[in-house]
């Protein structure tokens, strides 16, 4: 199960009209998704003229689509205050920080019912959850052993920042693509207890030792049963 088709089953389960992605590139996910109105926010798309014609052919909802070539922080500091989303996929800047930005402010700009869905809670090997973005040639120079293009990042806190900080919110991760981070708005299935000092100082070895509890980690068959919740 891949990212396009949870976000697909979420906006058709709660019949969702709108849908924002931060951290767009390539449109991978994006252009399949079928949606009233969707919108996509990269620094610096990356979606050939050629695909995107295909993409209209193959998805009229992409007739209507936004496209915002701007910083997710620059996007939400301009947007209307009145619009308000559905479904969030947030999948920009791999880091703690931005990641942890963006889903605020995806959640203050969420309707009652809406879903957040986040991208690379669950690092393939260590050298993916460096906390910063690195070419070979940089990774090679810090002597980073098994450094490859998959990168996650140390998104994996913002997941236990959630947790440990919201007590109106539902989180839980997916155990499929990459890890898909699911938030909610109700009451906590169950809570961590991590100060803002104690989850700065973590490490990708705190995860790897933990990591059913840290991200409350559910498999690809809990899905079914979170979507008739809803």
């Amino acid at each position: 199960m891949n990212t396009t088709d949870v976000i697909q089953r979420l906006i058709d389960k709660t019949r969702a009209r709108t849908y924002l992605e931060i951290g767009v590139h390539q449109g991978v996910s994006f252009m399949p998704i079928r949606i009233r109105h969707k919108i996509a926010v990269d620094p610096k798309f990356a979606i050939t003229r050629k695909s995107r014609l295909k993409w209209l052919i193959m998805n009229f909802a992409n007739v209507t689509a936004e496209f915002h070539e701007v910083t997710s922080d620059a996007y939400f500091a301009r947007k209307k205050s009145s619009e308000r989303f559905d479904v969030v996929f947030v999948d920009g800047l791999h880091t703690y920080e931005q990641s942890l930005r963006d889903v605020t402010n995806s959640l203050n700009n969420l309707n009652k019912s809406g879903v957040v869905v986040i991208h690379d809670c669950i690092p393939p090997h260590r050298a993916a959850a460096h906390p910063s973005q690195l070419s070979q040639k940089q990774a090679a120079e810090l002597n980073i052993p098994g450094w490859t293009p998959e990168w996650c990042g140390d998104v994996w806190k913002t997941i236990c920042y959630l947790r440990s900080q919201r007590n109106d919110l539902r989180v839980f991760v997916l155990d499929c693509d990459y890890g898909l981070g699911i938030v909610t708005r109700g009451k906590p299935d169950n809570r961590l207890n991590l100060s803002e000092e104690e989850l700065n100082k973590m490490t990708v070895e705190d995860l790897l030792r933990d990591k059913t509890n840290l991200l409350n980690l559910k498999g690809e068959s809990y899905l079914p049963e979170f979507l008739e919740g809803l």
